[in-house]
């Protein structure tokens, strides 16, 4: 939870208890499985559109370099791993998969 002192453009009053939890539903007001699976994927595979908010973040100059550092050794760490990945299966399939008999 936020206090006042944190946030700058914060106007209001600290946040209260959080609230509980609703309470699951009778065994007689839950809706039928088939229609608990269309739920289910609906939630998962549905589209939903992005709820514009009109806030912006400005990275500093430090937060830009820091981002493509970070940005590089990924790229670094992921060629490493397909290379360790590449020696193993070459190591596992041995030198003979290349000679066969004709």
């Amino acid at each position: 939870m936020l206090d006042k002192g944190q946030v700058q453009d914060w106007d209001g009053e600290p946040e209260g208890e959080a609230k509980p939890e609703a309470k699951p539903l009778p065994p007689a007001a839950q809706p039928p499985a088939a229609d608990q699976r269309g739920a289910i994927s609906a939630a998962i595979f549905d589209s939903r559109e992005a709820i514009p908010t009109g806030e912006f973040v400005t990275l500093t100059p430090q937060q830009a370099k820091a981002r493509n550092r970070r940005g590089h050794w990924m790229a670094i760490a992921l060629f490493a791993f397909v290379i360790v990945v590449f020696l193993l299966t070459m190591t596992k399939i041995g030198a003979g998969v290349l000679v066969r008999d004709l």
